[in-house]
């Protein structure tokens, strides 16, 4: 199983979103700030990884939720 993480950041009515890159997987979608769960990390060590790693920000969670989500192979 693969954990991730993902930051849902609010100003207001405004979500903050990151635009993928045109080159690789998913080009030009649109996703929430976030990635994979490292091992020996918890999952509130790797989203504040993420963060310092993609956006520069030191943040910390306010309220946290959890999703889990599956898919079927063929």
């Amino acid at each position: 199983m693969l954990t991730v993480v993902a930051a849902l950041i609010l100003d207001g009515d405004r979500v903050l979103l990151g635009q993928r890159s045109p080159f690789g997987s998913h080009p030009l979608k649109w996703e929430f700030p976030g990635g994979k769960v490292e091992a020996g990390e918890t999952v509130e060590e790797a989203l504040r990884r993420e963060l310092r790693e993609e956006l520069f920000i030191d943040a910390r969670a306010v309220e946290a939720m959890q999703a889990t989500l599956a898919q079927a192979r063929a």
